[in-house]
């Protein structure tokens, strides 16, 4: 289909939920209520090592307004949740306490100020160990062991060519060590679930949840009942970045153990310091490059060893080290590369999804020790990528060739041409308050789930006979918009109107199983799905028009909201009139639809071979400007260009970019979650440092279209990868700005004035 036969594909859409949202009409779980309901809140063992020896609830129990205590001993199943094996993390802890804000029992009371007050009267014996804080401490020999396994969650490696050989034939050898920091996925709704119960022992569960799937398998499996007897209804769902998952499933295994018990509603809604000591972070990485090039700024080996800080369960450590693993080279075409990618436990909260999935970590050490190389060898920042860059035709870090879609070249060009222009018609750089400095990264990112699981999405679409449209998937809406691309597609295959299309939040008992709503999939996999089965109702609405037409169904096309004949457009019947003909007549109006991504290929030992589905490629530059005073940073501009396959929603993509920039931002400058023996002493918004509306980076977005045949139109997700290319030129430019290596992230005010005052002394 060409440009100009598009009617909403690649047009500006508003979000199809857009005003529900704005005028406060939207029903997020929290706001729910129902006749008795119950409100739960847990107690937490306050210790990050030890061994629970008993807990006392009979305070708790004895608050007037109680009606509940649940203990590790009232949860019928295994007691155990986790997104992959080891499923090593119990719902109420039991024997053994392995981070601080473990849960060890939970009050259910008759209401949330009753029940957290009850929660604080638990009393729990436990005879603390030292805790194992660091990854160095948890791989040291004698170690005590977290997991009766030992402290290494997970470990894998990718070996290609031969890295002592590159190294031999390099002109220049950089070796550094990186550090980056825990990040809390700071949503501006909290985990909340509700359960309902009803009299044939069935569970309706609303629920802020990425993955409802996930949650009704978790919740099924630790109370007994089969999954069918489980309901899961997304509620409307402020921001998740890959958070709730884990959390979401804990406090549904709990509030629906409490339904059960109690025979009424239970609500469970965290408060923000709930939410940040309980739940799972992006992992802290230690990370160690080496990387050899030529004069001429040509790569020929790389050496990554990666430590990943994965906390106290594995959650999703696995899936992580996967994708930092595979990453770890970056969009460049390097013929030796060994990556060694290591989870470990510590006794710290866990570490989990979170957009971007372990590479805006490697992204930020791989694209630092790139723009260091460029600076020794006297070669341009954005010419050194270009150089080494990808090209259709060439081989990944993992030997997959790839032969379409691949913009990475596309995207250098586009942010050096428009480098280039503002730099032309940019302020005075004179002035002595402040330090100026320009950063640039390139990315990539593997769409789907790819080596990390199965890829399937279910998708249903059904038109009514006065032409509207229905469209329901398995995937969840979390304010990314997926919601209005599914609509979108839907409306090109049927030729309708995009306000007559209407695409649901997820219900368990609606649409298939489709998994975790992560790794940039929706788009392409969920995207797929729903066009394969709009095409389906498309066709019989065709068969129908050229019954009434009197011709064959390849001379009329949907369009507008008719069917049309392609040689005569004049001569056109309304779609309702079609779908209620096509009704009467038994032309199914409805289909269901799946869309598979091929499975990954490769070697396990070596992983080599096929990975991912697709690639977005990206590169950004920021341009900002440090206070010499203060240490404050202004970024004066940010572009972030990314190869999407095709844009499907221009308003969307530049929401997607803006957004996943900032959180890379405050990755890179402000966000840290600080320890002090294992106890987490910033769990509120007053002492951990989000970007505000206040930090909004002006970013400009620049898309590049190579067509993808994987995805709807040929598009690509691109939800996380800006994260990467943010957090990476937002160093970059700080170094530059500084004129020292910034190699820890966050780089915060104190750091960068630290720098600038033993930069002083050295140059006195």
């Amino acid at each position: 289909m060409s440009e100009n036969k598009f009617s909403v594909i690649g047009k500006p859409q508003i979000k199809v939920d857009g005003t529900e949202l704005v005028t406060g009409s939207a029903i997020f779980a929290g706001d729910l209520r129902f006749p008795g309901m119950l409100y739960g809140y847990a107690a937490r063992a306050g210790v990050p090592a030890g061994k629970l020896k008993s807990v006392d609830v009979s305070k708790a129990v004895a608050v007037e307004g109680v009606v509940d205590v649940i203990t590790s001993e009232n949860i019928g199943g295994p007691n155990l949740m986790g997104i992959m094996p080891p499923f090593d993390q119990p719902v109420i802890a039991k024997g053994e306490i392995r981070y601080a804000g473990e849960t060890i029992a939970f009050v259910v009371a008759e209401s949330k100020r009753i029940a957290k007050k009850a929660a604080l009267l638990v009393e729990a014996d436990i005879e603390a160990y030292e805790p194992v804080l660091t990854v160095e401490e948890a791989l040291a020999d004698g170690a005590r062991k977290i997991h009766p396994d030992g402290n290494v969650t997970f470990t894998r490696k990718l070996i290609k060519g031969d890295t002592a050989k590159g190294f031999e034939e390099a002109d220049l050898i950089l070796e550094d060590d990186f550090e980056t920091s825990f990040q809390e996925h700071a949503y501006i709704e909290p985990e909340a679930v509700c359960v309902v119960p009803s009299g044939d022992n069935r569970l309706t569960v609303y629920a802020s949840c990425q993955s409802p799937y996930h949650l009704r398998g978790q919740i099924a499996a630790n109370i007994g009942l089969p999954m069918s007897k489980i309901k899961v209804i997304q509620a409307y769902t402020g921001g998740s970045f890959g958070g709730k998952d884990d959390v979401a499933a804990e406090i549904g295994i709990l509030a629906g153990v409490a339904a059960l018990r109690s025979g009424k509603p239970v609500m469970v809604a965290h408060d923000r310091e709930e939410s940040i000591i309980g739940s799972n972070f992006r992992h802290a990485i230690k990370i160690h490059y080496k990387t050899g090039l030529k004069n001429d700024g040509t790569i020929t080996a790389r050496e990554v060893k990666l430590l990943l800080d994965g906390g106290a369960y594995a959650s999703e450590s696995p899936f992580v080290v996967m994708k930092a693993l595979i990453h770890a080279a970056g969009p460049y075409k390097i013929p030796n590369v060994f990556v060694e990618s290591t989870a470990v436990y510590t006794n710290k909260t866990y570490a989990g999804a979170f957009r971007g999935f372990g590479v805006p970590q490697v992204t930020f050490a791989a694209e630092s020790q790139l723009q260091e190389a460029a600076d020794r060898l006297g070669l341009d920042a954005l010419a050194i990528r270009r150089k080494n860059a990808l090209r259709p035709g060439d081989a990944t870090a993992t030997s997959q060739v790839l032969n379409e879609s691949v913009g990475i070249v596309q995207t250098i060009d586009a942010v050096g041409k428009r480098a280039a222009e503002i730099a032309a018609g940019s302020e005075d750089e004179a002035d002595e308050q402040y330090l100026y400095g320009t950063g640039y990264a390139s990315l990539i990112q593997g769409i789907s789930n790819g080596a990390e699981g199965i890829d399937v999405v279910g998708a249903s679409v059904q038109m009514s006979q006065d032409g509207s449209v229905l469209v329901g998937t398995g995937l969840t809406e979390l304010g990314q918009g997926s919601r209005t691309v599914f609509a979108q597609i839907a409306a090109e295959v049927l030729g309708v109107p995009l306000d007559r299309v209407t695409a649901r939040l997820v219900d368990t008992d609606s649409v298939h199983d489709s998994g975790a709503t992560v790794a940039s999939r929706a788009t392409t996999t969920g995207g797929m799905a729903v066009f394969k089965a709009a095409t389906e109702v498309k066709s019989s609405l065709l068969q129908m028009a050229a019954l009434m037409f009197k011709t064959e169904a390849e001379n009329i096309v949907l369009k507008e909201g008719f069917a049309v004949l392609v040689f005569d457009e004049t001569a056109r019947i309304p779609i309702p009139d079609v779908a209620t003909a096509a009704y009467w007549t038994g032309f199914p109006l409805m289909n269901m639809a799946f869309s598979k991504a091929p499975d990954a290929d490769y070697d396990h030992d070596t992983h080599q071979g096929k990975i991912y589905i697709a690639y977005n490629f990206g590169t950004h530059m920021m341009k900002i400007r440090v206070e010499k005073s203060t240490g404050k940073v202004e970024v004066l501009s940010h572009i972030a260009s990314h190869d999407v396959g095709k844009v499907i929603n221009p308003l969307g993509l530049t929401g997607q970019v803006e957004g996943a920039s900032l959180i890379g931002y405050g990755l890179g400058h402000m966000e840290k979650i600080e320890y002090e023996n294992g106890i987490i002493r910033n769990p509120n918004f007053a002492d951990y440092a989000v970007p505000t509306i206040m930090d909004r980076i002006p970013t400009e977005v620049i898309s590049v279209e190579e067509f993808n045949s994987t995805g709807p139109f040929g598009a690509k997700g691109v939800g996380e990868p800006p994260v990467a290319g943010a957090t990476a030129s937002f160093v970059n430019a700080i170094s530059d700005a500084v004129g020292i290596r910034f190699r820890k992230i966050p780089v915060t005010r104190q750091d960068i004035m630290l720098a600038l005052r033993n930069r002083g002394n050295q140059e006195e």
